[in-house]
């Protein structure tokens, strides 16, 4: 990696991903971390303009796409049209510009596992294809699975080079600790601000039984910047291979935070599939790679970091 673009590298995964290259590279990589303030990619003209731009004094050699919109909860359900238009809208103008402006580049794009099917077995990559996401995912997870084809196409007419990588629930430092944010985060700024706030419970959304896949998003970096490098796969699942009840996430976030009340499950609130878990087979096998962060660990240290970071007024009412 000498010349990196990064789209979407103003969210939680994407500054990460920008660290994580400028420690591993140095100043031997130069990374231009791109985010919706400089260019929308949803635009065509904006997007166009922006890549012939920068092509005259930057010879990408890697393009790594996270831009996107998703928000998490219920805010799929209600807002299916305005996903589907803004990210077929990011894919088509992205795989346009990469031809144009930067063929020689290698793409990589970061997708959602929410573009498998709805079983509790671990779903393998060959199961993108042939089968249907959850109904209230899929105008998003359908996105994502056309970027995936997109590439391929792409990369048989125009012999470009990509690979797509497909995270789990990510969480860790700076993520959002809203209430409606995926369910490490939001749980974590739950509990830290009911410590703070000397609440006597925690609401958590479902019976806690449910199950996710959960990785720590220094390692999803390594993963992405492991599979940027090395990969000549359409397709990978970066993971953990291994889901837990979001039960057993609280209890550990109970216990980093040093709450002391009670856990309230309430089986009311929107909680999605039952459970969902990758087959992170092919890249422990083929590229030796595992995610090295510990579940507690990763906790212990998402949990500090919120509690660092969080004003000393800011509490919340008793649930």
């Amino acid at each position: 990696m000498k010349n990196v673009i990064v789209t979407g590298a103003t969210g939680f995964i994407g500054r990460t991903l920008v660290d994580t290259i400028g420690r591993r590279f140095g100043l031997s990589c130069n990374v231009i971390a791109l985010g919706s303030k400089i260019v929308d990619l949803s635009c065509k003209d904006e997007t166009f303009d922006w890549f012939e731009k920068t092509r005259l004094t930057f010879d990408c050699d890697h393009i790594i796409h996270l831009a996107t919109l998703y928000k998490a909860g219920d805010w799929p359900v209600k807002h299916q049209a305005t996903q589907f238009h803004v990210n077929m809208s990011i894919n088509v103008n992205l795989l346009e510009a990469w031809r144009t402006f930067f063929p020689n580049a290698k793409m990589t794009s970061i997708l959602s596992y929410c573009m498998y099917p709805s079983h509790s077995e671990a779903h393998p990559e060959s199961e993108v294809y042939g089968t249907e996401p959850e109904d209230y995912l899929f105008a998003y997870a359908f996105t994502k699975k056309a970027q995936l084809i997109g590439q391929r196409a792409y990369a048989r007419e125009h012999g470009l080079r990509s690979t797509s990588v497909i995270l789990p629930t990510v969480y860790g430092p700076r993520d959002s600790f809203a209430e409606n944010s995926h369910v490490v985060g939001a749980l974590i700024g739950k509990f830290v601000r009911a410590v703070r706030s000397g609440a006597a419970q925690v609401e958590v959304w479902g019976d806690g039984t449910q199950e996710r896949e959960f990785l720590y998003v220094e390692d999803a970096a390594d993963g992405i910047i492991t599979a940027a490098l090395k990969s000549d796969q359409d397709l990978l699942n970066l993971g953990t291979g291994v889901a837990h009840s979001v039960g057993h996430i609280a209890n550990h976030i109970k216990s980093a935070s040093g709450f002391e009340g009670r856990i309230a499950y309430n089986m009311n609130r929107f909680i999605g599939v039952k459970r969902r878990v990758l087959d992170v087979s092919k890249m422990r096998n083929e590229f030796g790679w595992a995610a090295p962060t510990r579940l507690q660990d990763g906790l212990a240290r998402t949990t500090r970091w919120y509690e660092d970071t969080l004003p000393p007024a800011a509490t919340a009412p008793a649930a």
